[in-house]
């Protein structure tokens, strides 16, 4: 939590299934789902090494 005085911070969410349960084991999501979150992150790191 103390990170953002150091760094600029962002959070990416992902849909959920189980009718928005979170932060709980009964969490999940779809593989995807688990693909477009890695690929917008793969995306972002992108940007970021080109600026």
């Amino acid at each position: 939590m103390k990170l953002h005085e150091i760094m600029p911070q962002a959070m990416l969410f992902v849909r959920g299934l189980n009718a928005g349960i979170s932060h709980n084991p009964l969490e999940s999501i779809t593989s995807d789902d688990a693909e477009l979150c890695v690929r917008a992150f793969s995306n972002l790191l992108d940007q970021l090494a080109s600026e």
